[in-house]
């Protein structure tokens, strides 16, 4: 199989086409997501969490989403194909209306987003929302885990580690009963910029994948759901 991302952006071109149908015959997405339960590991120092965690989630995976896209007044509900690889900080995103209409791809190599599209009635400012799209995308599927040296603190049903850098701060935040991600959270002058939100995950053969996201850009006012896609007689 080649695993180039902007080769297998034009693949999944096709297949979210017959994803489309999946909204017909039972795809669904669940516009809530549930609060993850309280952070409660017991058998290792707080500190190691995140380590276990990464070593858990699975390195490459493929999978078809429902979405949700909120901007300003409106709401699209699409069908959307990902592959990820965090070996090699790659990804190829597309998703489209079931009418068929592209709302937006992203296709990243190496960490560098080579290629980007928003639907024009959500690019208002087109460079900027594009280029938003691909970096929110990144940051939701990758670096899971602060530096080793971050420090750490509890709260009621969070293990919180923060990251402090020149403009601001990063948060880890994990919940369940084995320490997962539950949110990474960028606050920069007091005020937050984006929020990734992981409200679920499978467990496959590979590990763990994130398959219930809500993605919040708070500096361009859009919200993105992202559910596994299930039927509903499965």
């Amino acid at each position: 199989m080649n695993n180039s991302p902007a080769k297998l952006f034009y693949a999944l071109r096709g297949v979210a086409c017959m994803a489309i149908l999946s909204l017909i015959t039972g795809c669904q997405t669940s516009s809530r997501f549930r609060e993850p339960p309280p952070f409660a590991v017991l058998d290792i120092e707080p500190s190691q969490v995140p380590a276990r965690f990464s070593a858990k989630m699975a390195p490459q995976f493929e999978e078809q989403n429902s979405l949700v896209f909120h901007y300003r007044w409106m709401e699209f509900t699409a069908v959307g194909m990902a592959s990820i690889d965090t070996r090699t900080r790659s990804l190829a995103v597309t998703c489209m209306t079931p009418l068929g209409v592209k709302i937006f791809d992203v296709v990243c190599k190496n960490g560098i987003l080579e290629k980007t599209f928003v639907m024009p009635a959500l690019a208002e400012q087109a460079e900027q929302m594009t280029k938003s799209a691909g970096e929110d995308l990144m940051r939701a599927y990758f670096d899971s885990v602060p530096p080793l040296d971050a420090a750490w603190s509890k709260t009621k049903n969070r293990l919180v580690f923060k990251v402090k850098d020149g403009h601001g701060i990063t948060e880890y935040r994990y919940a369940w009963n084995d320490g997962r991600l539950a949110e990474k959270i960028r606050v920069e002058k007091g005020d937050t910029l984006w929020c990734i939100e992981y409200r679920d995950y499978s467990e496959t053969p590979a590990g763990l994948v994130p398959t219930g996201l809500m993605i919040r850009n708070k500096q361009r006012g859009y919200c993105i759901e992202v559910a596994k896609c299930q039927e509903e007689n499965k």
